[in-house]
C-alpha cells in the first residue's frame, strides 16, 4: 500500500502510544489475586460505556468514564474501593508508561510527516500523560473528543482530525492498536494503519485496514523504505 499523498499521521493514544499494561503493577499491590480480573473488566467497561454513552447522547468526560468503570470493576469482583485507592490509581492512569517504541519512531516519523493525537481521552488527561513520557513537543495537535462531546468510532470524531489539521481525508494517515478504532477510521474515509501488537483478530465489520505493523518502529520504516523507493 502506498501512501504517496500523506501529510499528517494521526495516533490513537491508549494501547497505541500508552501502554495499559504499565498499571498492573499497582492493580496486584492494591488488588492482591484480583487484579487481573479487576484490570481487564475495568477496560472492557471503559470501552463500553463510551460506547453507550454516545448511543444515548450522555457524554461525560473520559476522566469520569474511567472512574465508573472502574468502580463496576470492582464491585462486580467484590471488592470495596475507598477513596484513596480510586485516587491513587486515577493518578496513575495520568502516568501510564509509553511502548518503548513510540519516542524513537515519533522521532523519525516527524521529520517528513505532521503528527497528531486524536483520542477519546479529554484533553488534561492526554496532556498529563504526554507530557509525563516527554512526548508532548512531538505532536503538532493534540486532539480530544471533549470538543466533539461524543467517543469514537462516531464520525464527527474523525473528522475533527481534518478540521483541525485543515487536511483532506485522503492526506491523513491514522493508526491505532484497537480493531474497533481502526474500523471506524476506515469506515469514515481515512487511510488506516492497525498497530496490531497483541498479535490480535481484526473486527468482522467489513472495514480493513490499509496497513498492518507490529509497532510504531514497524511503521516509520515501512514509510521511509517507500520514500526511497
Amino acid at each position: 500500500m502506498e501512501f504517496k499523498n500523506i501529510q499528517a499521521i494521526v495516533f490513537d493514544a491508549y494501547g497505541t502510544l500508552l501502554d495499559i499494561s504499565s498499571i498492573d503493577q499497582l492493580l496486584k499491590e492494591l488488588f492482591g489475586d484480583k487484579a487481573n480480573d479487576i484490570g481487564s473488566l475495568w477496560r472492557k467497561k471503559q470501552l463500553e460505556y463510551t460506547w453507550l454513552r454516545t448511543l444515548m447522547g450522555r457524554y461525560v468526560h473520559f476522566d469520569t468514564v474511567t472512574l465508573d468503570a472502574l468502580k463496576f470493576a470492582c464491585r462486580y469482583n467484590g471488592v470495596d474501593l475507598n477513596e484513596k485507592m480510586a485516587e491513587t490509581l486515577m493518578q496513575a492512569y495520568d502516568e501510564l508508561s509509553i511502548f518503548e517504541d513510540v519516542s524513537p519512531a515519533l522521532r523519525k516519523l516527524m521529520a517528513r510527516y505532521r503528527l497528531a493525537v486524536l483520542s477519546n481521552a479529554n484533553q488534561k488527561m492526554l496532556e498529563n500523560s504526554l507530557k509525563h513520557n516527554k512526548v508532548h513537543s512531538l505532536f503538532e495537535q493534540i486532539i480530544s473528543v471533549e470538543e466533539a462531546l461524543h467517543f469514537k468510532p462516531k464520525p464527527v470524531v474523525y473528522r475533527m482530525a481534518e478540521q483541525q489539521l485543515d487536511l483532506k481525508r485522503f492526506e491523513i494517515l491514522f493508526i491505532s492498536s484497537n480493531t474497533w478504532d481502526v474500523a471506524g477510521a476506515k469506515s469514515f474515509g481515512l487511510k488506516v494503519v492497525w498497530g496490531n501488537r497483541f498479535n490480535g483478530q481484526m473486527e468482522e465489520l467489513s472495514f480493513e485496514p490499509d496497513l498492518i505493523v507490529a509497532d510504531l518502529e514497524e511503521l516509520a520504516a515501512h514509510l521511509i523504505l517507500k520514500e526511497n523507493d
